[in-house]
């Protein structure tokens, strides 16, 4: 049973729709393909305040609700397999915390993931110096990868 992984920002409509469509038309017609969706909460070094964090600083310390964000994107992540994956195909949803390219080469590997497919903006002088998270997926998963170019 061939499996897909489609990783999408929540914050990025316009490129994860491209990225889903993309996955469901790899997909069709591929015997008992299967769909998950995945999406990355960035990780926030514990005990800082995630609007700290944001920000660069490194001083104020709250708990920030990290499972409820998870149960919210877990929702909205189902809400899109609804409508944008066959039923046939949905495999299920993947909601993780971390560093984004870490987190999807593991879910890769825990899922017997046989193809990726991710979304990339169009890269910046510092996307060339640091690697963006596509290049870092391709260069580390133990499968293939399609990037979608928005």
């Amino acid at each position: 049973m061939p499996n897909y992984l489609a990783p999408i920002d929540l914050e990025d409509d316009s490129l994860s729709e491209m990225v889903i469509q993309k996955t469901v038309e790899m997909a069709t017609g591929v015997k008992d393909a299967r769909i998950y969706l995945m999406t990355v909460i960035p990780g926030i070094t514990p005990g800082i305040d995630q609007r700290y964090a944001i920000r660069g600083e490194m001083h104020g310390s709250t708990d920030y609700p990290l499972q409820e964000w998870k149960d919210e994107a877990a929702r909205d992540m189902q809400k899109i397999a609804n409508a944008h994956v066959p039923k046939e195909m949905q495999a299920g949803v993947v909601v993780e915390n971390g560093t984004v390219y870490r987190e999807i080469v593991e879910a890769a590997k825990d899922l017997k993931i046989d193809h990726i497919v991710m979304g990339a903006h169009r890269p910046s002088l510092a996307d060339f110096l640091l690697g963006p998270n596509s290049a870092r997926v391709a260069r580390h998963a133990g499968c293939s990868v399609t990037v979608v170019r928005e």
